[in-house]
């Protein structure tokens, strides 16, 4: 029994750090969509595709955009009504566990539709491009990561 109590409690934790976490990324969250975007362009450009492929590189991604901020819309309607439910003085546990669900179902979604658009571009390259791109979009996630990490330490103190 202490066990199950713990374990609902960790998730609670889990969960609430999520929520809080979610407000203070998405302020830079558009800025970085859209350098994102460009840079990958930039990176797709550097493959030297022939044009339609490129073309048809691009128009996967933008396939993508608008499911996804639907996507994105429940999860946070959903991070907002768990929210509220947790401040209760007493939670509905069958509501939590129904907003959980959403959470975790949206977040499968989500997830989801990265795969499916990577599966698909690739589907348009040859192994060698396949293997050009997925370098590229490796080292594209991690120059967008540097700035972070940056100013993590520099908050931090951290040289």
């Amino acid at each position: 029994m202490k066990g199950k109590f713990n374990f609902k409690l960790a998730a609670l934790c889990a969960l609430l750090s999520v929520v809080l976490a979610v407000p203070a990324l998405a302020k830079g969250k558009t800025d970085m969509a859209e350098r994102f975007k460009q840079e990958r362009n930039r990176m797709i450009a550097q493959l030297k595709l022939a044009p339609e492929k490129e073309k048809a590189l691009i128009g996967v991604e933008e396939k993508y955009v608008e499911p996804r901020k639907e996507i994105i819309a429940a999860l946070k309607k959903a991070r907002i009504d768990l929210q509220a439910a947790l401040a209760a003085p007493t939670p509905d546990e069958a509501k939590v566990n129904e907003l959980v669900n959403a959470i975790t179902s949206g977040q499968d979604k989500l997830f989801d539709s990265f795969k499916s658009q990577r599966n698909e571009e690739l589907a348009l390259l040859t192994p060698v491009e396949r293997g050009k791109y997925l370098q590229g979009m490796e080292k594209l996630r991690h120059e967008m990561m540097k700035p972070k990490m940056g100013k993590a330490k520099k908050e931090t103190g951290e040289k």
